[in-house]
């Protein structure tokens, strides 16, 4: 069976195919010869294509490094979101679950004023006591 790649041999002759054994036996040797040639490459220039794909390896990581603290606010926009959706799909609509989270800011904005309002009325009685004080010893030290 003659090949596609073949030329057709004229006609009185016959082509000379190599044999399979002969170009498995090449394609043997010019793989040696590969081997024995990357057998051969010195010990240096092996430690400078090393070092050379470790300093690629290090400007690849350091072009992709990424800040934690964007990460942090992205997985916080993200977390923020997913907890408005879930409370629309709850409520029925994007309203609702916003009248929901608006009454639980309510909520958490009244306790936390209360000890503040509280510490703040404390302390404008302090300061008011301290100055009725103050014009007491000076009204009562120059007479």
């Amino acid at each position: 069976m003659a090949s596609l790649f073949m030329k057709p041999a004229a006609s009185g002759e016959v082509a000379d195919a190599p044999e399979p054994l002969d170009a498995y036996k090449d394609g043997r040797r010019d793989e040696r010869l590969q081997v024995e040639d990357e057998s051969t490459l010195s010990k240096e220039h092996r430690a400078a294509i090393n070092d050379a794909y470790e300093r690629g390896r290090r400007e690849e990581r350091l072009r992709r490094r990424s800040s934690p603290l964007l990460s942090f606010v992205i997985l916080l926009v993200v977390l923020v979101g997913g907890g408005l959706i879930y409370l629309a799909v709850k409520n029925g609509s994007f309203s609702s679950g916003g009248a929901v989270v608006d009454q639980s800011l309510a909520k958490v904005s009244q306790s936390a004023q209360a000890p503040i309002r509280g510490a703040a009325d404390k302390t404008g009685d302090a300061l008011q006591n301290a100055g009725q004080n103050l014009k007491q010893n000076a009204g009562s030290g120059h007479n």
